[in-house]
């Protein structure tokens, strides 16, 4: 669970309440930040704002990949949790096998090719040494045809995860075993009915 209690039904602002659904609704599964997170309605929905024109939102990138980018954001800053929750969520999004998943989370990167490549490689840099960036790392993939643009909402999408973990690791966000299993079973479900 998390450090802070959860908001009983009758403590939970309609705000709060309303950004808990929209993830379940996008994620088709439940949700251990919000939760906490919606002790305060402009945080939670700051938050959820961010994340969902971040990530959710239809934009220059496919969703997989940006699902991807948190995978590998979560993977090398270490949050277990998110890294959880969004493999499942990568798994859904495009089908990609559990090898692939794996390679995305060891960032081996391995049965990808240009850019998609270049694209991991460049976000795994950016969410684990932001400071040794460098002007190659990005004429890389201008190279490949990203504009700044898309380079930049690459960035965003480390960001707003970024933030996303430090309130997982701070709040001490878990799934239990029996959590993980469930995770693991919706998965299965999911694609059984493909």
């Amino acid at each position: 669970m998390s450090h802070l209690p959860w908001p009983k039904e009758n403590e939970q602002s309609p705000l709060g309440k309303e950004m808990i659904e929209k993830f379940q609704k996008k994620y088709g599964r439940p949700t251990h930040i919000f939760p906490p997170m919606s002790w305060n309605e402009r945080f939670i929905s700051a938050a959820s704002d961010a994340w969902h024109r971040l990530v959710v939102e239809p934009s220059k990138f496919p969703r997989w990949i940006k699902e991807a980018v948190v995978v590998i954001t979560c993977s090398t800053q270490g949050t277990e949790y998110c890294v959880q929750g969004h493999s499942h969520a990568l798994r859904l999004e495009n089908k990609l096998s559990a090898s692939q998943v794996k390679a995305i989370q060891t960032h081996t990167f391995e049965g990808f090719s240009d850019p998609e490549l270049s694209i991991f490689r460049f976000a795994h840099k950016a969410a684990g040494q932001p400071k040794s960036m460098t002007r190659e790392d990005y004429e890389k993939l201008q190279r490949l045809g990203l504009t700044n643009e898309m380079i930049l909402e690459i960035l965003g999408v480390i960001w707003v995860n970024t933030a996303m973990n430090f309130i997982v690791d701070a709040l001490g966000v878990k799934r239990t075993p029996e959590e993980v299993k469930e995770l693991d079973l919706s998965l299965e479900r999911a694609l059984e009915r493909r």
